[in-house]
């Protein structure tokens, strides 16, 4: 087993599981509690079937007050959290903050970097999955954490790919910038899309069906057909390749 980097210890999504050394394994930083759902939920539960391992790193979960008035507990959204990983089929996730929703730029940066560095080294990913930079502050400052933790140095693992991923209101913003002409990866989910619904669905206080919400499940699945009509499938998600060594 993987030595925790928390702040708090957190509990297993899934049922213990010898690691599979020669499996392809996945990193992921999620700023919220469905973020990598959103993003690339159908991807990672087609790289689980396919025996990949995969960790996802949730940068904080806390309170959070809802545009309409409502609050939503920062224990439910990790429950929702850990529910939507076994959904996915997700082995290992870790939980770097708590109730830092809405402030990730106030924690220290050089700390935050410091606890991906070590799961970098102790997982040794072979694809380090980045969310894109918007609107959203807390986008931001963990794609900016993300690209510390991918930086050129001497290491004795590199990981063969560092992409971005979307989330439907990454268009509003600093990702607005990202074009897959500057280097875009459809990956086809139709296979695993009802499972990326299915996990969404866990999030019972984040996701609805209202008409015109990019973040409802109708938006979620209007990007998805798009990036799939782009690219010759049903349902895709797409990454943008910040780097991606070829041998």
């Amino acid at each position: 087993m993987l030595v925790l980097v928390t702040i708090e210890p957190i509990k297993s999504c899934t049922k213990k599981a010898k690691m599979n050394r020669t499996a392809k394994r996945i990193f992921v930083l999620s700023p919220h509690a469905d973020d990598a759902e959103l993003g690339v939920g159908g991807y990672l539960a087609k790289a689980v079937d396919q025996g990949a391992e995969v960790m996802v790193a949730l940068a904080t979960a806390g309170t959070v007050q809802h545009f309409h008035g409502s609050e939503v507990t920062g224990s439910q959204r990790l429950d929702e959290f850990h529910a939507a990983m076994a959904v996915l089929g997700v082995q290992q996730v870790r939980v770097l903050t708590q109730e830092r929703d809405g402030e990730l730029p106030h924690f220290s940066y050089a700390r935050m970097v410091g606890m991906l560095d070590a799961l970098q080294r102790s997982f040794q990913p072979d694809e380090i999955l980045l969310p894109l930079p918007s609107a959203h502050q807390d986008h931001t400052y963990c794609w900016e954490v993300g690209i510390a933790m991918t930086r050129p140095h001497r290491v004795t693992h590199v990981p063969a790919l560092v992409a971005g991923y979307e989330y439907p209101l990454t268009s509003w913003g600093q990702g607005a910038g990202f074009s897959a002409f500057r280097g875009g990866l459809y990956i086809d989910v139709s296979a695993t899309w009802t499972r990326k619904l299915q996990a969404l669905r866990q999030h019972v206080s984040q996701f609805g069906d209202a008409d015109g919400d990019p973040l409802a499940l109708e938006g979620v699945a209007a990007l998805a057909r798009l990036r799939g009509a782009e690219a010759g499938f049903g349902h895709a998600e797409l990454l943008h390749v910040v780097r991606q060594r070829w041998f």
